[in-house]
């Protein structure tokens, strides 16, 4: 099969509206929370999964006192199949799984190990949507200040297109008044350029987030690139 795709780059302004409910106990050793978001564009590393069209997603977590944890995450998707694809073979939803483990080094450092799985249901397996992908993030934080590092490797990316690396550097703060400010710079590379469709790029953004009762809102100022279009799908 042969998979041709196309992106393009602009800048764009999403926000997010978070509602989160955790549920803890000091007398069982699991803590459970669940997360629902309603966002006006999906955009991962700087992609829009969704055309810059409005998103829900959310998910279920499980943790372990000892800082194992299990996740789950789905959200609706739109990836711009061309007419080669058979509406009934395309994608119209992403489902992530998580299993991890996360802890401290010292009073300030932290960390976070996972490996996932996303899966693309309802879409023909021989588009080659679904990948596999390991994490490590690092957290530095002083002073309400975080500092994230955090590098991510797929060995089999979107449309198989080989190995992938992404690196990622950030920074938060959070204000006495609750309000956070927050900047991200990352590079995304991809073993063969030609099958997923773009050269290896740059992505960042910057946010603002404040809570309102119960919800989370953020604003996010991004570089975006468009979703996949699939123009040509030869079996």
């Amino acid at each position: 099969m042969n998979n041709s795709t196309k992106f393009l780059c602009k800048t764009a302004l999403a926000s997010t509206l978070v509602a989160t409910i955790h549920q803890a106990s000091a007398e069982k050793p699991f803590e459970f929370g669940a997360d629902v978001a309603l966002t006006t564009d999906l955009v991962l590393r700087g992609m829009s999964y969704t055309n810059e069209e409005p998103a829900i997603h959310g998910g279920f977590d499980i943790e372990h006192q000892t800082g194992v944890y299990v996740k789950t995450w789905a959200a609706n998707v739109n990836l711009l199949e061309g007419d080669t694809v058979k509406p009934e073979d395309r994608a119209n939803m992403v489902l992530g799984f998580y299993a991890g483990y996360k802890g401290d080094l010292s009073d300030n450092l932290s960390y976070d190990i996972q490996a996932a799985r996303f899966l693309f249901p309802g879409a023909a397996k021989d588009l080659n949507y679904d990948l596999t992908e390991f994490t490590a993030n690092f957290t530095y934080s002083i002073q309400d200040t975080d500092l994230g590092l955090l590098y991510a490797f797929s060995p089999e990316f979107f449309l198989k297109s080989g190995k992938a690396h992404d690196y990622e550097l950030t920074v938060s703060h959070s204000f006495a008044n609750d309000l956070g400010i927050g900047g991200q710079v990352g590079l995304q590379t991809v073993s063969d350029n030609d099958t997923v469709g773009f050269e290896d790029y740059t992505h960042y953004g910057l946010w603002l987030s404040y809570p309102i009762g119960d919800f989370d809102t953020s604003f996010f100022f991004l570089t975006q690139t468009y979703s996949p279009l699939i123009k040509q799908v030869t079996k």
